[in-house]
């Protein structure tokens, strides 16, 4: 059955539903390779956001290609700032880096 012809609510959850496994199974990985998840937000369900701990793991993955840097400024209470991102299972991985 299509969830095209589910009800809309039921399209909805469909969504919902998809999006929390994709984040479970990003999850299971992100522990397996050592890193720390802060949170995760649902609200784009197309590709949920995990936000990681900071790490040299991070760095790791700048230096190997497998994540970038996307975001570049600077905060009012902790100065520069600067933020990676990669993606694992549909999900977008985010961190962020202080004093850089």
């Amino acid at each position: 059955m299509s969830n095209t012809s589910l009800p809309p609510h039921a399209q909805d959850n469909a969504s919902m539903l998809l999006a929390a496994l994709r984040i479970a199974s990003a999850v299971r990985k992100l522990t397996e390779r050592g890193l720390s998840v802060i949170s995760a937000n649902l609200q784009c369900t197309d590709r949920p956001t995990i936000h990681i701990r900071t790490s040299a793991r991070c760095q790791q993955l700048i230096d190997s290609g497998d994540a970038v840097y996307y975001s570049f400024g600077h905060d009012t209470y902790f100065g520069k700032y600067r933020q990676g991102q990669f993606a694992l299972e549909g999900c977008r991985i985010v961190w962020t880096e202080f004093g850089h």
